[in-house]
C-alpha cells in the first residue's frame, strides 16, 4: 500500500513540523517509488508522492508518472500546471458555479441554462483580470469570491441615479470590496475606451 510505504517519511515529517511550525507554517516532502505495482497493474510504475503537513493536518498525494527527474520538479513543474487547465475551470463551472445542476426536462432548455453557466464563469475571468493587482482575490476561485466578497449581508438604499451598499462596520473585508470594486471601475472604463477607439480606427485609410 502507498501509505504504507510512505509512513516514515510522513512520521519523520510530523516530527520536524512539531518542532519548526512557528517558522515554517506549511512543510513539504517529496519520495519516489520506483517499483510500486497494484494488484491490478501488469508491471511495476513510477510514483511520485506529496506529503505536506499544515495547521489543518496531514496530506498525501501520489501520482503515477513516467516522466524521469526529482520528485518535487516532477510535482510542480509539470502536474500542478496542467492541473490549471482544463481540470481548474471545470472544477470552478461544477463546484463554483453548480454547472451540473441541469433539472429541465428538455435539450434547449439545459443547454441555455449551460450557456449562463459559461457565460458566467466568462465574468469571473474577467473579475480575476481587473483584479490582477490585489493579491487576495487575484487568483481567487469562484467559491473565495463567493464568501469574501460576494454573499455579504448589506443594507441597500436607491434613487433615480445611485445604489448605495451599507456594510456593517465590523466586516473585515469591507476595505478589500472597495479596493475591487474601485478596481473593477477602472476596468471598466479602460474597456469603454477601447471600444470607442475601434469603429475611428476602421475608418483611417490605408497607407
Amino acid at each position: 500500500m502507498l501509505k504504507e510505504r510512505t509512513a516514515q517519511a510522513l512520521s519523520d515529517l510530523e516530527t520536524y513540523y512539531a518542532f519548526y511550525q512557528q517558522r515554517e507554517p506549511a512543510v513539504q516532502r517529496f519520495e519516489v517509488l520506483e517499483d510500486y505495482q497494484a494488484d491490478s497493474w501488469s508491471r511495476p510504475r513510477r510514483i511520485v508522492a506529496k506529503i505536506e503537513i499544515n495547521r489543518h493536518g496531514s496530506n498525501r498525494r501520489f501520482v503515477v508518472t513516467n516522466l524521469s527527474g526529482q520528485g518535487a520538479g516532477i510535482y510542480h513543474g509539470f502536474y500542478v500546471q496542467r492541473g490549471d487547465v482544463p481540470e481548474r475551470p471545470i472544477g470552478e463551472l461544477k463546484n463554483g458555479l453548480h454547472m451540473d445542476r441541469l433539472s429541465f426536462h428538455r435539450f434547449r432548455a439545459n443547454g441555455l441554462k449551460l450557456l449562463e453557466h459559461t457565460l458566467a464563469y466568462a465574468l469571473v475571468v474577467l473579475h480575476r483580470e481587473a483584479t490582477a493587482a490585489i493579491p487576495e482575490v487575484a487568483q481567487a476561485e469562484v467559491g473565495t469570491l463567493r464568501q469574501r466578497l460576494w454573499k455579504v449581508g448589506a443594507v441597500v438604499q436607491t434613487s433615480v441615479r445611485r445604489i448605495w451598499f451599507h456594510f456593517s462596520t465590523t466586516w473585515p473585508n469591507r476595505e478589500l470590496f472597495v479596493q475591487v470594486y474601485q478596481a473593477v471601475q477602472q476596468f471598466v472604463q479602460s474597456l469603454r475606451v477601447e471600444v470607442a477607439v475601434l469603429p475611428i480606427a476602421g475608418l483611417l485609410p490605408l497607407m
